[in-house]
């Protein structure tokens, strides 16, 4: 008997992701994975490489938020080789773990190495450089001398730290996110594009919940789905306001597959607070004249005072 199986991530500010799949009674675990004899196919690649970015982007959006850091670490002159620029930016975390140490603090940190072709078979990038988000509590020109710091410190370029900063229509670290685990651009090489995180970095809160969905919805979803596909993924409005109503959230993106060889539905969501519940119940009642504002204390000392 078919059902449906739903995977809830939730991180951040109350966003959340949504893995929707049909599942069946015939479903059975994985066996032990044989070892490697033929080349990863294309679909595979892409699949592991969207769901790298989606991990990536879930514990930035987790971990990280106003006030604290993005910084982008560069080279000068010839750009070192892939494993020399892996070696610095780890050497480079090193120093601040004990800059905020120093400070009384803990560093937390994800950091992303990104370059371009392979020149030949020593790794050669071009335009090698590093993104990193750090939480804050060090000013920031400490942080950017860090960089300079340390043996091999004349092949280094600049590292910029600015402050991430989020507002009601800016959400910077969103951005920030997004903008980090971006897809490997064509003919970019195996490990162009990697990303490590400290140990204290905390992970999302995953859920997996079957038969939530009756026979009803499951078939009104399977023929929205596969509707979709007929219309080469235009926007389904109806399967739009359906996930909508059903997880309370604005909807970012989706994208509905069905597998070609077993038929069977695939849903991946993306949901964000909508702008009306980031609000505190307190504050929406301010809002609507339910609660009288109270004056500061800076207002009642001036009244005092005249």
């Amino acid at each position: 008997m078919k059902y449906i199986r739903e995977k809830k991530t939730r991180f951040g500010a109350d966003f959340l992701d949504v893995d929707i799949y049909e599942m069946d009674d015939s479903y059975f675990p994985p066996a032990k994975r044989a070892k490697r004899s033929k080349a990863t196919p294309p679909h595979i690649i892409a699949a592991n490489d969207r769901h790298s970015r989606n991990q990536l982007r879930q514990l930035i959006m987790h971990n990280f938020g106003a006030r604290d850091y993005y910084l982008t670490s560069t080279y000068t002159g010839n750009p070192p080789p892939l494993d020399e620029a892996q070696r610095q930016i780890g050497n480079f975390i090193v120093r601040l773990k004990r800059l905020y140490a120093k400070n009384g603090s803990e560093l937390k940190a994800i950091y992303v190495t990104e370059g371009g072709r392979i020149k030949d078979e020593s790794g050669t990038c071009t335009r090698v450089h590093h993104h990193i988000v750090i939480n804050g509590g060090v000013p920031r020109e400490e942080i950017e001398k860090c960089w300079k710091a340390g043996r091999g410190s004349e092949n280094r370029g600049y590292c910029n730290c600015s402050l991430i900063q989020s507002g009601e229509d800016e959400r910077g670290c969103e951005r920030i996110a997004e903008y980090m685990s971006k897809s490997r651009t064509k003919g970019q090489g195996k490990g162009l594009h990697r990303w490590n995180a400290t140990r204290n970095i905390k992970r999302p809160t995953e859920t997996i919940i079957d038969n939530k969905f009756s026979r009803k919805r499951t078939a009104e979803l399977s023929e929205l789905v596969k509707a979709q596909q007929a219309v080469r993924h235009e926007q389904n409005e109806q399967l739009r306001r359906i996930l909508e109503n059903r997880y309370g959230r604005e909807l970012i993106d989706m994208i509905p597959t069905v597998n070609p060889v077993t038929g069977r539905v695939y849903i991946s969501a993306r949901f964000r607070p909508k702008p009306d519940k980031q609000l505190d119940k307190h504050t929406k009642k301010r809002q609507h004249g339910e609660i009288p504002r109270i004056a500061a204390p800076t207002d009642i000392i001036s009244r005092r005072l005249i």
